[in-house]
Formats: structure tokens, sequence, C-alpha cells
């Protein structure tokens, strides 16, 4: 069992507008080593540590970014402006992070039997500009109910949390999404969850807090998040067991939610008919049908869901097709 050491550099460029994800550009750097290791056959740790910039331009006026704004000392009345494109800001943040892994799977690719699960957390070190912590848990069993193991039940869990530190809160662009071919299907990728909302000023105000409030459905995401996925995998009708290993066939039924445990509605929210992204019992359903296909060309991933729990602002989309990943 030997210890495994990694380097990455990165560089990333994002208009959460394509997304329907809010409304800022984001520009984002960094560098990072991780050293992994066993610590028996089927567990292991790793240790990371990581600098990251990230620089946000064009952000509209939009009461979850400005309550981020504020809780890190910047009163959005002065946060500069070019014209119309909106407020800048930039950070820069340092990392350690910790990480344990268990695998006693079958096998890699569509298994049959057996656990997978991880946990990882990360903290700003001292000297970032932000100042908060993140978990995650992801764990998925797989148990065999026929001899041959073609029947097989799948129970998989996603849980994750944030919290701000020293008073500051956590940064709007690292929350928790949910929505998508690998997550809740049949609701479009990252939509579920809280939603942003735009102050509509016109100009006579003295500060934010005097203007009003427009909801949308442009997904902001939470520090909080919980996915649970039941699957029945079954024999893939009118296929030859020869052709089993490399087609599954399988019935699901998803379930999700994100919020914001600092979330607190005010009269400005009321008054838009914002609810309460605070309240984690906004739970999304969904149930349906999926196919994945070790192709030549690597893992795709067909689902057909049928969303029966959503709310407002979500975006339904029934069909969904995944290239390169499985469950």
């Amino acid at each position: 069992m030997a210890s495994a050491w990694a380097e990455r550099f990165f560089y990333n460029s994002y208009d959460a507008s394509d997304a329907d994800a809010g409304s800022y550009n984001q520009q984002s750097y960094g560098l990072g080593s991780t050293l992994g290791f066993p610590i028996s056959e089927n567990n292991s740790l790793n240790l990371g540590l990581d600098y990251v910039h990230n620089r946000l331009t064009n952000m509209d006026p939009e009461l979850t970014t400005w309550r981020y704004l504020s809780s890190r000392g910047i009163e959005p009345s002065v946060v500069t402006k070019d014209g119309d494109s909106g407020a800048k800001y930039s950070a820069n943040d340092y990392f350690v992070s910790l990480g344990w892994g268990y695998n006693d799977l079958d096998r890699g690719f569509f298994p049959r039997a057996g656990n997978k699960s991880s946990l990882s957390g990360k903290v700003t070190l001292p000297g970032s500009d932000n100042s908060y912590y993140k978990l995650s848990f992801d764990t998925a069993q797989y148990l065999p109910l026929s001899e041959n193991k073609r029947w097989v039940w799948m129970e998989r869990l996603r849980a994750g949390y944030a919290g701000g530190l020293d008073g500051k809160s956590v940064p709007f662009y690292d929350n928790f999404y949910a929505g998508g071919s690998s997550s809740v299907r049949g609701f479009s990728s990252n939509t579920i969850g809280p939603k942003a909302a735009y102050y509509r000023c016109n100009g006579s105000e003295s500060s934010y807090s005097a203007c009003p409030l427009d909801a949308s459905s442009d997904a902001v995401g939470g520090n909080a998040m919980a996915v649970l996925n039941s699957e029945f995998i079954i024999p893939t009708p009118f296929v030859n067991d020869k052709y089993a290993d490399s087609l599954r066939t399988s019935l699901f039924v998803d379930a999700g939610t994100v919020w914001s445990t600092s979330w607190h509605n005010t009269a400005q929210t009321l008054a838009a008919g914002i609810p309460d992204y605070g309240d984690p019992s906004h739970i999304r359903l969904s149930a349906g049908i999926a196919v994945q296909w070790m192709s030549p060309l690597g893992p795709l991933v067909f689902s057909w869901a049928e969303p029966f729990k959503k709310y407002d602002g979500d975006k339904a989309e029934q069909f969904q097709f995944n290239i390169g990943k499985t469950w």
C-alpha cells in the first residue's frame, strides 16, 4: 500500500447567468497539493493544502450576494460600480483539507455489492479573506437481491454543510447545489433550492434596505444540502446476459433539498412573495428509469424522470443524458 502525492494548477472562468445561477462573472485560479495514503485494505486518508483566488465582477444587486458582502464589512452602497457592469470583489483564500474514504465494492464499474463512502472537509487558514468551513459526506450501499446479482438494491446519500467563522458568512459562490442527471433527476442541473432576489432601486433610495425586491428563478444554492437516491437495478429487458456487465437498467426515486441556515425573512422578502429558504423540508421528489451503457467512448447514462414534488421557480428536465460518470 503506497502513498500518492498530487499537485494541481487551475484556472476557471464562469458566467453565472449562463447557468441561471445568479448574475455575476467569476474568474478563479489557484494551486494545491494533496497527499493520499491507505490506512487499511478498504480505508484511506488524504490531506491537502490549497490556495484559491476568486475575482467577481458584474454582480447585479442581489440579496444573498449583498448579505455576504455586508458580512465581509463591505457596504454595498460604496462598492465600486462601472456604469451598469455591477460590483466587483476579489478574495484570496488558503485552505487545509482532510478526507476519509472507504471502498469495499465488488468491482469498480456497475458494482453489485458493497459500500463506498467518503467524508471530506476544508477550512480556511489565517491570512484568508474569507473565514469558513465546508463538510461533505457521500455514501452508496449496494445490496444484491438474487444469487446471480442481477437484481440489486442501491441507496445513496449525499449531504453537505458549510458554516461561517469569526462572524463571516460562507461565500455565495461556494454554496451547495442539487438537481441534474447525477443528483435529483428530472430537475435541471443545480436548480433546486434558494433562488436569487434582485434589488430594484429607482435611484432615490439612500440604501438597498429601502429598495423593493423582485423574486426570480435563478438558483443561488445554499450552505446545506441533502440528496437521497433509491435505485432498483434490474436485468435489462431483451438484452442477452453476456452484455449484462456493460449495460445496466434501473428504476429510481430521488429526493433532495438545499437550504440556507442563515436565511431570514424581512418586510422586503415578504412583500416580494419570497418563500422561506431556510426551511429544509422543501424536499423535491422525482421517479423514473435510467439506462447506463459502458460504451467504447466511455460511460453513457440516459434517464427519464417525472418530478412529482416541486416548488415555484424549479425547472423540470425529464430526459437527461450524461457522459463519463456512472452511479
